[in-house]
């Protein structure tokens, strides 16, 4: 029998399947820093809507609007919650709004946005765009 000569075979082969599984690679990276990025959004909506909840009076009502962190008010708070934790891939625009009127037994509602960027490419429709609110009953 005749002795085949297989020496870039292997190079060949491996040529072939590494696309392949670097798009599965980096797609799991992806989707693990995008739910990672939704869990901390939850909690700095939880923790500003806590804030809200204890904090405020009739006289200073939790409604607000911001993209700056702080300590004053409850979207404050959620966006310094925010910032201090999401996995992100260069400038990041956190928004935060809350309602609630400061009165005992009233509902404070935050509720906390942020576009997400992961890796740079998507291969869904996702339209990158994460949210999360919570509601908290004033104390």
């Amino acid at each position: 029998m005749f002795k085949r000569n297989q020496a870039g075979a292997a190079m060949v082969e491996f040529a072939l399947v590494l696309p392949i599984f670097m798009l599965i690679l980096f797609g799991i990276i992806n989707y693990s820093i995008l739910l990672f990025d939704q869990a901390v959004l939850t909690n700095a909506a939880r923790e500003g809507a806590r804030w809200g909840a204890i904090n405020t009076t009739a006289a200073s009502t939790a409604v607000c609007s911001s993209t700056s962190p702080g300590n004053a008010d409850p979207c404050g708070i959620a966006v310094n919650y925010a910032s201090s934790g999401l996995i992100s891939f260069g400038a990041t625009t956190i928004t935060a709004s809350s309602t609630g009127d400061g009165t005992s037994g009233s509902q404070v509602r935050v509720t906390v946005r942020y576009q997400y960027t992961g890796l740079g490419y998507s291969v869904t429709s996702f339209d990158n765009q994460l949210s999360a609110t919570s509601v908290m009953y004033h104390e």
